[in-house]
């Protein structure tokens, strides 16, 4: 094990030897992308990434980069963040893609550089779309419990951001301009990765989701394939033959320490039991589902619903 959560394994695509020639990590993207940093395992955070793959890519033992993408997408601000580091650690090593059931909107921004991209027949990818959100808590603030606000500002959007008041129309045609922009910029952006005219981004796009299968015959991917066809596809163009080492970002937990959560998660959603404790537990959920939503602009690449399998 070397620093910052690194971990050697087997893999059936490559062998833990000593003699080996290198190094191939897998970075896990899995969860909604949001700014900044933190530690909860089905959230991508932004800079945590970057900063993971800046370590890659100055790891010179470190020979080709796998980015494991499994996201609805999220911040457009930590996105770019995210890809702006897969453009600077290709340019030093493969980066291959190997997209899971779901790398959509901000899943595909950070996808779209990589040198080649797998996905699964049936992954949800696309949804090449940018939106802007912004709460609004006046009602609630003064309606239920009777608070106002007053506020001195040195200029005519220097409150913009606020969100205890309803947006102006001045301030919307602004956020209307950022989220274009946005949107161009991304549309711009895999028109150039993916070597695509331009115009025929522009008619996939518009926010529509395709299947892994579609979206190859599309141009948004290269292969079908899983994980460990892009493992083996990234030693092949790293020429580490089959003797590798794999390393993880983040670390994966031991089967014994999942189980354990499990457990613990378990007993606490039997801990409140009939209708009502279904409600809290929900409510808890859409609220935990809220703070992700942190773009410093408001602005996201997102899907703009979540998929519940039952």
């Amino acid at each position: 094990m070397s620093g910052d959560g690194l971990v050697a394994r087997r893999t059936d695509a490559g062998k833990v030897e000593l003699g080996g020639k290198g190094k191939l990590a897998i970075v896990y993207a899995e969860g909604t992308i949001v700014d900044g940093d933190g530690n909860d395992e089905h959230t991508v955070y932004g800079d945590k990434v970057a900063r993971q793959l800046r370590q890659l890519r100055l790891d010179d033992s470190v020979k080709a980069v796998v980015l494991r993408v499994n996201s609805p997408g999220g911040s457009a601000s930590a996105s770019e963040v995210i890809q702006r580091e897969v453009r600077l650690t290709r340019e030093k090593k493969p980066v291959i893609v190997s997209m899971g059931s779901l790398a959509a909107s901000g899943g595909y921004w950070i996808s779209t550089y990589g040198d080649h991209i797998f996905a699964e027949p049936s992954t949800i990818t696309g949804s090449i779309g940018v939106f802007g959100m912004f709460p609004n808590v006046q009602g609630l603030a003064n309606d239920k419990l009777g608070l106002t606000f007053d506020t001195v500002k040195t200029g005519k959007f220097a409150d913009a951001a606020t969100i205890v008041r309803p947006k102006t129309d001045e301030e919307l045609a602004l956020f209307q301009r950022m989220v274009d922009w946005i949107y161009e910029e991304f549309t711009g952006k895999v028109a150039e990765s993916r070597k695509l005219d331009l115009a025929k981004v522009r008619e996939i796009a518009q926010g529509r989701v395709w299947s892994g299968t579609e979206g190859k015959a599309l141009g948004l991917v290269d292969e079908i394939g899983g994980l460990q066809d892009a493992i083996k596809y990234a030693a092949q163009k790293a020429n580490l033959g089959d003797k590798f080492r794999v390393v993880e970002l983040p670390r994966k937990k031991q089967f014994a320490e999942a189980l354990s959560e499990a457990l613990n998660e378990h007993r606490r959603e039997q801990a409140v039991k009939g209708p009502f404790g279904v409600f809290i537990q929900q409510a808890t959920a859409e609220l935990q589902e809220l703070t992700r939503y942190n773009d410093p602009q408001g602005i996201y690449a997102r899907l703009p619903f979540n998929l519940n399998l039952q």
